[in-house]
């Protein structure tokens, strides 16, 4: 059973903080490898067939520069590396995640109005802005998926980086916390005008933002990431109960084809 093991991000980058996590990859061919005698040795690991890796190239995916960047082999069979070796996206794949990026970015509009909400905003932000400039970097053939290498070559002022970190520490926070615990008042420190600003200066566009909403669970078509996200959010907003969908998306790699099942009966049920 053909596989190989990489380590990437922040760990295998070396510039790792006290919040990082250490990120797995495993690479299989032919018949599925023991992904629970895997997981064991190794921890939280993602899987991905041979084949999801040629889907993956098809659609442009950054994520296998990434790994062609920053991995570092760990174990297994290093002829799998050549899936990956020196793959690049082609600017049309780069353009059309950046479009889709944008565009969920401007149709959040709201945040449950609570403690927790804003540390959403500052994770499904955090998440999204990095894309955004992760892609608008690389359509300039800049590969540098370091979260501050990322943003000073994208060319952001002190103060807007300060306000990526502001995001980035509120993310570190939000998944950090036990939801089913009140927050502190000194977490609620978060300047939802400089957010906003910054939103606009990454996607180009002005971001309509408040507190308080309700999911329009009609306009969540998709079963991708995003329309997790809005879901996560109606979670937290009290529009609907699952403790189960909420721990799953906190690892939405360990998950995702869970996931996309789960997102598909939900939607139905709400429509």
């Amino acid at each position: 059973m053909p596989y190989v093991i990489i380590q990437c991000g922040s760990s295998a980058r070396g510039d790792a903080n006290n919040n990082s996590d250490v990120d797995l990859v495993c690479i299989w061919s032919e018949n599925q490898p023991d992904f629970k005698k895997i997981t064991a040795e190794y921890g939280d690991i993602m899987f991905y067939s041979q084949e999801t890796i040629r889907r993956m190239k098809e659609k442009g995916s950054l994520f296998l520069t990434h790994l062609d960047v920053d991995g570092i082999y760990v174990t297994g069979d290093r002829s799998l590396l050549d899936n990956f070796k020196n793959f690049r996206p082609k600017k049309h794949h780069l353009a059309k995640q950046l479009s889709h990026t944008k565009k969920f970015i401007q149709n959040i509009q709201w945040y449950p109005n609570n403690a927790i909400g804003k540390l959403w905003l500052c994770d499904v932000l955090y998440v999204s802005l990095r894309s955004c400039i992760y892609c608008k970097n690389a359509i300039n053939k800049i590969y540098s998926f370091g979260y501050l290498g990322a943003l000073s070559k994208h060319g952001l002022s002190e103060q807007d980086i300060k306000t990526m970190l502001d995001i980035r520490e509120g993310k570190y926070l939000y998944r950090s916390q036990n939801l089913k615990k009140p927050l502190k008042n000194e977490h609620l420190n978060l300047n939802i005008d400089s957010i906003k600003y910054i939103c606009q200066v990454i996607t180009g566009y002005p971001l309509q933002l408040s507190p308080g909403g309700s999911t329009n669970w009609k306009k969540i078509k998709d079963t991708d990431y995003w329309s997790e996200r809005l879901i996560e959010r109606a979670i937290l907003n009290g529009e609907y109960l699952d403790e189960k969908f909420l721990l799953n998306i906190r690892k939405h790699n360990y998950h995702k084809f869970e996931i996309k099942s789960e997102i598909a009966k939900i939607i139905e049920n709400h429509t």
